[in-house]
């Protein structure tokens, strides 16, 4: 038997051709005789990590390796070449049956001989070598660990047969013998000077001096380094004179140790050098234009033998003289005038290959002049402005780190151990920093230069405005100079701009706040916007609205630290309210509000095509201008602001800027004006769900209103009170509430104010038992309404009527009641009313059996309230949607609304509607025959209406109750609430 491996592995019995079992052969050709632990397998097939299979592929090969190498003999024979034990396998090879052991016993025989004989032991050493050792063996790492040894004993012996045959003047045998190994390995500098040696001995001197010269290019080329000592020393010989170890000029920085992310960023870069093209690298002073410059050059440099230059514009001197004198001009060299320079210039790039970096460039005529012409010449741009004249210029932004990244450069610097101990402070601390680049580096030395200091601490003195810019600091690492002098560049106006964009408190602004700001024309402020967003002195991002909105970075506002223009910021802050009021009323509406005049005409379409969009975006920055106005004494401004604030996104959710407008209003004693307010709050905390809040406004606008004598006010808001106390359970206070109101309304002749009433009593008799009071309630109240110059309330009692008509029956009279109604609140452009009409019409269907249609309805009522963001009404949807499902027999999705309607109510305090879908939940489990979950659903919802004063509802859930619970216990108390319904007994 016989093994090769010094060239393709091969054997003198077929080997398998699969990979696997070749794979494991070289393996244990590399340590023949040993056990190789299966483990040592594995890693060696997948040093990637193995699959779940590894052990069962290995067993496999193993299994074909016997078959090929001891045909016909079983595996624990003791003729069997491969052997398994100790976890693993052991490959027999005997004396002579191994080129390996060929070559090392001729190898040393060699070291033992003199003279001819030695010559000869080496050739015959070289002549088992077929090629590279496991040529055709795809190597993991044990393989080709010692596949690199087998070379390098190859390439000793090479080595000292050369020396031999060179010092026996025989330069034809090594110009022969090392042409083709200088083929492989062009850059190896010891087999260069020996075949250029041997060359030169041979009389080819060119020849010679060529090889020299390619071995030098390729160190270049591939490793970046110039040759070594040996190789020059070979080079002074043949030629007679110096050879220079390179020669090229590189005049590179040296590269940031610490330089941390822009993968991307620096891939880009490298791979926009391949092309004579310039690469402009442009962002924010401090954004680590010069580091990322220096460490892309450094990458590419072996690309450019010929030099790598760097010249910075800022600095004194005429920049083309410095590059040309670096090339190595003299002095003498030099051309006078400046067209002679560029034509100088010019001429010594145009064979060239050369990188040069251009830092800190202000314009493109700057840059122009500088460009290297040679088509193998490549240049780097860093500056603060885009250059967008630069034909053919490559842009690569340099924008703000990312927090991973920054976070990466902190530890870099400060110290990783540090910066884990304290996970929040580290947080705290690169939000202060902006992502740049330059704060960073300056916080980190800081934290360096301080160990005493913690990261908590440090983070609370950043985040102390006034004291940030000092912090970010060390030594002549500062924040501070290097912004100021990016803003002493600008040009007057662009500076003044600046100046009005001033928002305090505010991270962005819109395009028209911005236009409002500077007081001039939408293109015009478009024009001076994009030029500071051109000079990274402004971000740009379109919102969810379609407004671009701009952000002045902190650490630029902090610089430029100017206050505000007054007159500006007024201006600006009536814009917002005029469009903050325009999107409430687009709010509500079905079609988009009249234009304003007091606003940009395609400015408010916008704001009225989405108003949803534009409260969402816009909110943070609405309770800043309140507060703003309110600093700067603007009573009217800011009583527009908080109102519309208010209307926009509801007291409950405003916080202190929606009471603003309610505070001016009190300190002027305006009893009258301080009860709307308060009877407007009351209502939009009841449309959020919140009784209690709303009972307290409704409560205190009732008392204004009567200590002003306003019987209107006061009755509107007694009927407010009683829609809250039904809710509530309070029943009785409710009836008494309404009918004071009625008393009041009538006195003072208001129609709209008794129809609201009567149908708010309509409703409340119905759910105490009494339909013949609620019928002529509601009679009484349509007939009102017809009286009425708007429309509205007839459309709101139609509603209310048409529910009540519904339970009892009359399916025909609720539907025509409804189709008016939703009509007349489609013509009103009442989106929140035609919300609770389409939930009634839902209903209606799912009564009359046509759930495609109760569907169609139902998720349109869901859509308008989540349009007008009325949680508490879309609760009630998602309830009646519920029921629908159940009633189609669509159990798991009427589950699912269910469930968000139980979650809504409960989170809200309105125990009415949880009973509501609480009825519907038990009547959903009685359908499925989860008779345990039914029975306490429909007990627990009798409860709730029984404490709430409901005796309909009450006998709705137990009869439901009955039907899963036959112990009888329920019929008392359906025979109470039967008794409540009969006699028609007003509750006290």
């Amino acid at each position: 038997m016989k093994f090769q491996v010094l060239g393709p592995l091969a054997a003198s019995v077929p080997l398998p051709s699969a990979a696997q079992p070749r794979r494991v052969l070289a393996v244990l050709l590399t340590r023949p005789n040993e056990f190789v632990h299966r483990d040592t397998l594995v890693d060696e097939l997948w040093p990637q990590g193995p699959p779940s299979s590894a052990a069962a592929v290995v067993q496999m090969a193993v299994s074909k390796l016997r078959k090929a190498l001891s045909p016909g003999v079983p595996a624990d024979d003791v003729r069997q070449r491969l052997r398994s034990g100790r976890g693993g396998y052991r490959l027999t090879v005997s004396e002579g049956e191994l080129d390996v052991t060929d070559f090392s016993e001729l190898t040393a025989a060699a070291a033992r001989a003199t003279g001819d004989e030695r010559k000869v032991l080496l050739e015959r050493a070289l002549g088992w070598w077929r090629g590279r050792a496991f040529a055709d063996v795809p190597a993991g790492p044990l393989v080709e660990a010692h596949r690199m040894w087998l070379e390098e004993q190859r390439s000793s012996v090479l080595g000292k047969l050369v020396e031999l045959e060179l010092a026996a003047g025989d330069h034809k045998a090594v110009a022969d013998r090392l042409g083709p190994e200088l083929a492989v390995r062009p850059a190896d500098e010891r087999l260069a000077g020996w075949l250029a040696e041997a060359l030169h001995g041979l009389g080819r001197r060119d020849a010679a001096l060529a090889v020299l010269d390619r071995c030098r290019h390729t160190l270049w080329e591939h490793a970046g380094v110039s040759p070594g000592e040996e190789l020059l020393a070979v080079h002074r010989r043949i030629a007679g004179t110096g050879w220079s170890a390179g020669g090229a000029p590189c005049r590179l920085p040296p590269a940031t140790p610490d330089f941390t992310g822009r993968a991307t960023e620096l891939a880009d870069v490298v791979r926009a050098l391949r092309s004579p093209a310039p690469v402009v690298l442009h962002g924010r002073a401090g954004a680590g234009k010069s580091a990322l410059a220096v460490q892309a050059a450094w990458r590419v440099r072996k690309r450019f033998p010929d030099g790598q230059l760097v010249a910075d514009l800022r600095e004194p001197g005429d920049v083309l003289t410095g590059l040309l004198r670096a090339l190595g001009l003299a002095e003498t060299e030099l051309p006078a005038d400046r067209a002679g320079l560029m034509s100088s210039w010019r001429s010594h790039t145009a064979g060239r290959r050369l990188l040069v970096i251009l830092e800190n460039c202000r314009s493109e005529a700057e840059a122009r002049p500088l460009l290297p012409s040679g088509p193998g010449c490549a240049t780097i741009v860093t500056t603060r402005r885009r250059l967008a004249g630069l034909v053919g210029a490559r842009p690569v932004e340099v924008g703000a780190l990312s927090y991973a990244e920054a976070r990466t450069l902190l530890g870099a610097i400060a110290g990783e151990t540090r910066l884990s101990a304290e996970p929040d402070a580290v947080r705290r601390v690169v939000a202060c920093c902006d992502g740049l680049a330059l704060a960073v580096r300056a916080a980190g030395t800081k934290l360096l230069l301080r160990p005493r200091l913690s990261v908590a601490e440090f983070a609370t003195r950043l985040e102390n405005e006034h004291l940030r810019l000092d912090e970010l600091s060390a030594g002549d690492l500062a924040v501070r100079p290097v912004l100021a002098e990016a803003l002493a560049e600008l040009s007057p106006r662009q500076r003044d701009s600046l100046r009005l964009l001033g928002f305090p408190g505010a991270t962005e602004i819109a395009d028209w706040f911005a236009a409002a700001m500077l007081g001039c024309s939408a293109r015009e402020a478009a024009e001076l916007l994009d030029e500071l967003v051109d000079d990274h002195l402004l971000h740009a991002e379109p919102d969810r609205s379609g407004f671009l909105r701009y952000r002045l970075p902190d650490l630029e506002r902090l610089t430029l630290r100017e206050p505000p223009d007054p007159a500006a910021l007024e201006r600006a802050l009536t814009v917002m309210a005029a469009l903050a009021e325009h999107a409430a009323a687009a709010l509500g509406a079905a079609y988009p509000p009249p234009r304003r005049d007091d606003a940009p005409a395609a400015v408010s379409d916008r704001v009225a095509a989405g108003p949803i969009s534009w409260r969402v975006t816009e909110s943070a920055n609405l309770a800043l201008a309140v507060r703003t106005a309110k600093k700067y004494g603007w009573t009217e401004l800011t009583t527009r602001l908080a109102d519309a604030y208010s209307d926009l996104v509801g007291p409950r959710n405003g916080g202190s800027p929606a009471w603003v407008g309610f505070g001016i209003v009190r300190d002027r004693l305006d009893l009258p004006a301080e009860a709307r307010k308060l009877l407007k709050l009351g209502h939009a905390h009841a449309d959020a769900g919140d009784l209690a809040r709303a009972r307290t406004c409704f409560s205190l606008a009732e008392a204004r209103f009567r200590a002003a004598g306003e019987q209107r006010g006061t009755g509107a808001a007694l009927v407010a009170l009683a829609d809250v106390d039904a809710d509530s359970g309070r029943a009785g206070s409710a009836v008494h509430a309404l009918r004071e109101a009625m008393e009041l309304l009538r006195d003072c002749g208001d129609l709209a104010g008794q129809a609201m009433a009567s149908a708010q009593f309509g409703s409340l008799w119905d759910d105490l038992g009494d339909f013949r009071r609620a019928k002529e309630c509601f009679e009484a109240s349509l007939l009102l309404s017809l009286h009425c110059e708007d429309g509205r309330q007839h459309d709101r009692s139609a509603k209310r009527y048409a529910d009540v008509l519904r339970r009892t029956g009359r399916v025909d009279e609720a539907g025509e009641l409804l189709t008016s109604a939703l009509i007349g609140t489609r013509s009103s452009r009442e989106r929140h009313w035609e919300a609770h009409v389409l939930r009634s019409f839902g209903d209606l269907h799912a009564k009359a059996g046509d759930a495609g249609e109760s569907e169609r309805c139902l998720s349109r009522s869901l859509e308008l309230f989540e349009d007008v963001g009325h949680r508490h009404a879309a609760a009630y949807t998602h309830r009646s949607f519920g029921e629908s499902l159940r009633l189609a027999g669509e159990h798991g999705r009427a589950a699912d609304h269910l469930g968000l309607a139980m979650s809504t109510f409960r989170e809200l305090g309105d125990r009415r509607g949880g009973g509501y879908a609480l009825l519907s939940f038990g009547r959903l489990r009685t359908d499925e025959g989860v008779v345990a979950e039914a029975a306490e659903g429909l007990r627990t919802a009798a409860g709730l209406f029984r404490e709430l004063g409901f005796p309909v509802w009450e006998l709705r859930a137990l009869q439901g109750l009955s039907a899963v619970d036959r112990s009888g216990r329920q019929r008392d108390r359906a025979r109470e609430a039967l008794a409540k319904i009969r006699s028609r007994v007003t509750p006290a």
